[in-house]
């Protein structure tokens, strides 16, 4: 056990919490968004996810991502499962995982997650601009994750040009390479930033009140009428009784997932899916830019 270092359990999470899970489907990259209710014996229950009408059923391991509303830190995990439950409050889903949640990190400068297409010229050579993905943003630096075949080592110097936020307002960046490392298998780096201009410390107060105003956001209560004790019972009851889900209907989710012995309508159904799902992947995977 690292010292210093508050673990917790999956139900220990804080109800509202933000949750973000990395998902495949067809060795497609996906982000799903949820919310966290509360905890569970069994696991954390969190807001029910669809994928084009469909509960997701993801029964192998998926990396999550929650932001707790109680500390602010981030807490990225392998779960163990996430499926959905049917309660006598509706349909959820439960997120299992069997290990510690360690924090992120414990550094001072608050991280803002930007997860948008971005270029970057390195070394000043404006004539081989490459595609990067803009990770997190912080006061301290920032994180690109890199455009397959990029050739970048420490100490390179990377000017960076990305569009953010509802106006599409162009940010640019000029940071230095301070070390390497990988994000969902992907080459990515962390780079420092020197001088933080006018636009970037606006873009980091807009962010950082966007954070604040998500902590003052109302706890769900799925019965005001009682304690959310009485509520974790009455759903602790309900999952004992491993009820199934109501429409829509669920999907599975798993690296190996095959059509054989499928009917023809099957078939052409999971085309569509799969032919939707690389349309969005393409937003996603940066070898697809």
């Amino acid at each position: 056990m690292q010292r210093g270092i508050n673990l917790m359990n999956i139900n220990d999470i804080s109800n509202g919490s933000e949750v973000k899970i990395h998902a495949s489907i067809n060795d497609h990259g996906i982000v799903l968004l949820t919310e966290a209710i509360f905890g569970v014996s069994a696991g954390l229950l969190v807001k029910p996810m669809e994928y084009f009408g469909k509960y997701m059923q993801l029964l192998e391991p998926s990396n999550v991502e929650i932001r707790n509303k109680r500390d602010g830190r981030v807490y990225k995990f392998m779960s163990t499962t996430i499926t959905p439950v049917k309660t006598r409050y509706g349909n959820f889903h439960l997120i299992r995982c069997s290990s510690k949640l360690v924090p992120e990190n414990t550094r001072k400068a608050e991280r803002f997650y930007i997860e948008k297409l971005g270029l970057m010229s390195i070394n000043g050579n404006n004539q081989d601009l490459k595609n990067c993905l803009v990770h997190d943003i912080s006061m301290r630096g920032i994180s690109l994750v890199l455009e397959r075949g990029t050739n970048v080592k420490v100490g390179d110097t990377l000017n960076v040009m990305f569009r953010y936020g509802a106006t599409l307002h162009n940010y640019e960046i000029t940071t230095m390479v301070v070390r390497k490392f990988d994000v969902q298998g992907k080459d990515a780096v962390g780079c420092s930033i020197s001088n933080l201009n006018v636009d970037l410390i606006g873009l980091l107060s807009s962010k950082k009140k966007a954070a604040t105003e998500l902590d003052k956001a109302p706890e769900t209560s799925l019965n005001p009428d009682i304690s959310q004790e009485q509520q974790i019972m009455e759903v602790e009851e309900d999952l004992a009784k491993d009820l199934i889900p109501e429409r829509p209907t669920t999907i599975t989710i798993t690296p190996s997932a095959s059509s054989s012995g499928k009917t023809l309508r099957e078939q052409k159904r999971d085309e569509k899916m799969a032919k939707q799902a690389r349309e969005i992947a393409n937003l996603l995977d940066l070898r697809d830019v």
